[in-house]
């Protein structure tokens, strides 16, 4: 049995997971865990959590100008 993500039309992404052949849930177990190690690895969770909520782009650019400033040590205003 495969598990295979397919993109969409605008999207190349893809992520492939095969279970090998067996009765036991652990080849389930195996084939989860392989596929959030692969996710996480492509920051597939970042992106969702940065597209969950409409940000516009002056918006984006306080928040990169505040994280500069924390970084610098100065205080956020």
């Amino acid at each position: 049995m495969n598990l295979i993500g397919q993109p969409k039309s605008d999207n190349k992404r893809s992520v492939t997971i095969v279970l090998r052949d067996g009765k036991d849930s652990q080849h389930l177990e195996r084939a989860l865990r392989d596929l959030k190690r692969k996710l996480k690895k492509d920051n597939f969770y970042k992106e969702l959590r940065k597209k969950e909520f409409f940000v516009s782009r002056s918006e984006e650019k306080k928040l990169k100008k505040r994280r500069r400033k924390s970084t610098s040590g100065e205080t956020l205003s």
